[in-house]
């Protein structure tokens, strides 16, 4: 894993450390948009890769963790839900992140698109 593989995985770890160790919703909310942006490049190079009919494994799922992030900003400024709830069902739909992944590129592989396994 060269450098900047390692300094991004280290950057989202510490990203969800925070976002798990926070009290507020607005620091949740801005540690999914770091992570977001960090995870955006991720999900322009999968569209690239699928219109080629051929995706990188890696690519795939960091996208579908890019669509995760952004998904609970927008979930943690739903209203009338208490903090605690959104809490609760990001954490539930997290534990089933792997899941989706692989849901994800079985359909892709379904659909006659390479997955390169780096």
């Amino acid at each position: 894993m060269n450098n900047r593989k390692v300094f991004e995985e280290g950057l989202l770890r510490a990203m969800d450390a925070v976002a798990e160790e926070a009290k507020d919703n607005s620091t949740k909310i801005l540690a999914e948009l770091f992570k977001s942006a960090i995870l955006k490049p991720y999900k322009e190079v999968y569209y690239q890769e699928l219109s080629q009919g051929r995706v990188q494994k890696e690519n795939v799922e960091k996208a579908v963790d890019f669509y995760f992030s952004d998904a609970s900003v927008t979930f943690r400024t739903l209203p009338n839900l208490t903090d605690e709830e959104k809490d609760k069902e990001i954490k539930a739909a997290r534990q089933q992140l792997n899941t989706i992944k692989q849901m994800v590129l079985s359909m892709l592989a379904s659909n006659n698109i390479e997955i390169i396994q780096k």
